[in-house]
């Protein structure tokens, strides 16, 4: 019984039957309503391979149950939806290409990785999370657990945990596979290699100057429709879609405290910090109600770093208040200060069995046996480690001070019954350190229902005021608001998620399907499912094609740019061209001065050139001591001379150069995952539906 024993001991198990049992019913039950109703039951099809919507949110449930269990911070669900039907695409695009190319992984080879001589890493974890010693121990528990005298249904947990992680091991070790096959198929040849000598062996010192197209007025370039689309053509892969998209302008009202509000928490927070000054105690705080307090045993260096020299030096009963920071308030009182054990080296025995068989073991470990020794003395009834560092402090008062009394490496008893007893030692204790308990109280000042109402209240007389799409944008700034353009595509989880980690704003998935479920000029209500915002839409434009138009906003400032931008160059290179015979002539026609850069073909350039590839070749390619230019580039003319060629010290192994190939044009660079998914994605046709449930 003792895997038993181990494994029930571990009771996440039972969360997650309960917590998903019941989220599946709810869920299921209106999803199978949506499929008679609506008809369309897909989330997404891949190529000819559907992803249904019950397989979808049966998916969906699965990884919200495990963001609950891990007590992960709590995910926008919108973004968890898109992240899991992203995944389950590339699922259908990775088995696809498996298929393609005959990779697959035999039972042999998932047998020795689940349960085999070196099984993966995450199984050993998984089993010893399970309390068994080893997977193949926690297999066959799984299996047959008869032996333990175990029903089936005791285990269905387990075994769908254990078979969800043979299918992650199965899916990582195919795309292992798929990874060695591309980075076989990119290695260096002796061309290659050459060539990467070539680029990084010599440096070339360049003087040069320049002039900015930017320093010359837009007006003067106009640029006509013709040029746009005839430079759309030109880019048009730039501007391939795989969704639908539409442009918007929406606005965000924040629900903030007003001056009445804030006037209120600082009444507040001023009372809660005269309750926590008086007394040792917190509990007159805690009868505020409103505050939040939590109570923590810190070292001084885990002391907040603010408040830690303060509090290494005060007297227990000490109070301190922070200064206030968008209505962010916290104070602090040292509740007590004390030495205390820390960290003890510590060895443990569990043993299943009476209490005479544990007064048996502990006699023979204090003799000298090892622990080792003991598990073959007595198979399936002892585990434990001989030692172990463990941080003590935060333990009950009588396990330290059994600890504090203990001789080192003398085992004793730690807990004991008829059916199992737990046996201890301390190998090495650290001097004690001083722990400082610190209570810490904070406080927020929020909008009260007064001044939600009648932010909401404004904001609806400003729609009531502005219905059509042209008001709405025009008149926003007027009433105070902000309306924002932005672009999204059914895949947006958020408004206002950006690039660059850009965060959004939660909740705003319904004013997305809004988006979706309206035309063109269409000025939608008050959504607040974001309990802090208030949101409303209108709708732009609508992009239904394979590529956006030239002419669409974000797009079109692109292309006049370009286009407006090689109008200036020819206009710079027709006045400077032969004008001058060296750089001081052209800097003083440029009305600029004479720079200095060092130049390396395989670099990406350097801020002072901008970003210029081209240049870059030419400069490359140019002859030392001889004037060059003008030069066309993407942003600016340039005129230069290489003055010197700096041969690299050494040259660089075999070894480095295969590197340097695979990091920037072989094997790890497109065995990256997020290329591989670009590559999939390219060749198969994918569209999503979910817009059409969330």
């Amino acid at each position: 019984m003792a895997t038993l024993e181990k494994i029930r001991q571990h009771k996440k198990w039972l969360a997650i039957v309960i917590g998903g049992a019941l989220f599946a019913f709810i869920a299921q039950t209106g999803f199978d309503v949506i499929g008679r109703l609506g008809g369309n039951t897909l989330a997404a099809k891949v190529g000819n391979e559907k992803i249904t919507i019950q397989d979808y949110q049966k998916y969906l449930e699965q990884v919200s149950a495990e963001d609950q269990q891990n007590n992960q911070q709590q995910t926008d669900p919108a973004i968890r939806q898109q992240q899991v039907l992203d995944e389950m695409i590339n699922d259908k695009l990775l088995n696809q290409e498996y298929d393609k190319l005959g990779i697959d992984v035999s039972s042999d080879e998932i047998t020795n990785l689940m349960i085999g001589k070196n099984p993966a890493p995450a199984v050993v974890q998984f089993a010893q999370q399970a309390g068994a010693k080893s997977p193949a121990e926690l297999y066959d528990f799984i299996i047959n657990p008869g032996k333990q005298g175990v029903d089936k249904s005791q285990v269905a947990e387990l075994k769908y945990q254990w078979d969800k992680l043979q299918n992650d091991i199965l899916k990582q070790y195919k795309f292992a596979k798929l990874q060695n096959l591309i980075a076989g198929c990119m290695q260096a040849n002796d061309l290659d290699r050459a060539q990467m000598e070539i680029d990084d062996a010599i440096t070339n010192v360049v003087t040069f100057v320049k002039k900015d197209y930017a320093s010359l007025a837009d007006d003067k370039y106009p640029v006509s429709d013709e040029e746009l689309k005839a430079k759309w053509e030109e880019l048009k892969p730039m501007f391939k879609v795989d969704e639908e998209v539409r442009t918007i302008h929406y606005i965000a009202v924040n629900i903030d405290p007003n001056a009445e509000d804030i006037a209120a928490a600082n009444r507040i927070a001023d009372a809660a910090y005269i309750a926590l000054q008086k007394g040792r105690g917190i509990d007159s705080v805690r009868l505020l109600g409103t505050v939040q307090i939590d109570t923590a045993k810190l070292t001084k260096n885990e002391l907040p770093i603010k408040v830690r020299d303060f509090f290494a030096s005060a007297e227990v009963g000490t109070t301190r208040r922070d200064s206030v920071v968008n209505n962010h308030h916290v104070m602090y009182k040292l509740i007590n200060k004390a030495a205390s054990l820390d960290s003890v080296d510590m060895g443990y025995v569990v043993i299943d069995g009476d209490v005479k068989t544990q007064q048996t073991i502990m006699a023979q470990l204090n003799e000298g046996k090892t622990i080792d020794e003991i598990k073959k003395a007595y198979p399936q009834k002892v585990d434990g480690k001989p030692n172990q560092w463990q941080r003590v402090y935060n333990t009950p008062d009588s396990l330290k001070t059994k600890i504090a009394n203990a001789t080192p490496g003398t085992y004793f008893v730690y807990s004991t019954s008829e059916r199992g007893g737990v046996l201890m030692k301390v190998n090495e204790k650290k001097a004690p350190k001083t722990f400082y308990t610190l209570a810490t109280v904070t406080y927020d000042a929020y909008a009260s229902t007064k001044t939600s109402e009648q932010l909401r209240d404004k904001f609806q007389d400003f729609l009531n005021k502005n219905k059509t799409i042209k008001d709405f944008e025009e008149n926003a700034a007027k009433a105070g608001y902000n309306a924002v353009e932005a672009m999204i595509t059914p895949s947006t989880a958020q408004l206002g998620l950006g690039s660059f980690n850009q965060a959004g704003i939660k909740d705003t998935r319904k004013a997305i399907k809004w988006a979706f479920d309206n035309k063109k000029g269409d000025v939608s209500p008050i959504f607040s499912d974001n309990n802090n915002t208030l949101i409303a839409v209108a709708i732009d434009e609508v992009y239904s094609d394979d590529y956006l138009p030239y002419n669409f906003s974000q797009g079109k400032e692109l292309l006049t740019q370009r286009v407006r931008n090689s109008k200036k160059g020819d206009d710079l290179m027709k006045q400077y061209n032969g004008k001058a015979k060296d750089l001081n002539g052209y800097a003083a026609l440029m009305g600029t001065n004479v720079d200095t850069v060092n130049v390396v073909f395989s670099a990406y350039g350097d801020p002072k050139l901008g970003n210029e590839p081209g240049l870059i070749g030419h400069i490359s390619a140019a002859k030392q001591g001889t004037l060059q230019g003008p030069y066309k580039g993407e942003n600016a003319i340039f005129v230069y001379l290489i003055v010197k060629q700096e041969k690299a010290e050494r040259k660089a192994t075999k070894e480095e150069l295969d590197n340097r190939y695979a990091q920037s044009r072989g094997a790890q660079m497109f065995a990256n995952p997020r290329t591989i998914n670009s590559i999939l994605g390219k060749a198969t046709k994918v569209k999503k539906s979910l817009i059409k449930f969330f």
